[in-house]
């Protein structure tokens, strides 16, 4: 399986407050724990096609990941006019909004007929990619779309 299978897409909408803008430097940012997500090994029976000697069962070791991804994202607001625009720190308009969500996750990692050795999730293993803010207008209401992808890295 190549890297770009281990990839699950998440998003979450924020709605952007009446008299706020995104900021034109717009990043969105990301934090997110792997408290509820787990690596299960499994084990079940297969049958194979082998060259010039019919069928043969075997073992076949499957590596999942499963649980879920509870994030937290967030993109800068400003307001639109900002001679009325006022803030709690004179200097400074800009403010982040958020939103929150959680991936569901069930995806085989590593298939093998060998034994697959114990391994650990972390930041260094499953990390975001992709991360974008899309902007959305819809009648009168605005919002931005956080998207982008859990990658899993199997070492």
């Amino acid at each position: 399986m190549s890297e770009e299978n281990h990839k699950i897409p998440f998003c979450c909408l924020i709605s952007i407050p009446h008299g706020f803008e995104l900021t034109s430097y717009c990043k969105p940012k990301m934090v997110y724990h792997l408290n509820c997500l787990g690596l299960v090994r499994e084990t079940c029976r297969k049958t194979v096609k082998v060259d010039d000697c019919g069928h043969a069962e075997v073992d076949l070791h499957m590596l999942k990941v499963k649980g879920c991804i509870p994030f937290i994202a967030n993109v800068e607001v400003k307001p639109i006019c900002e001679q009325t625009g006022c803030s709690s720190d004179p200097h400074v308009k800009e403010i982040s909004i958020c939103c929150t969500e959680s991936v569901c996750v069930d995806h085989v990692l590593k298939c093998s007929v060998e034994c697959i050795p114990h391994h650990h999730l972390n930041c260094n293993n499953v990390i975001v990619c992709d991360l974008q803010a899309i902007p959305i207008s819809e009648d009168n209401c605005r919002f931005v779309k956080v998207i982008g992808n859990f990658q899993f890295y199997y070492v």
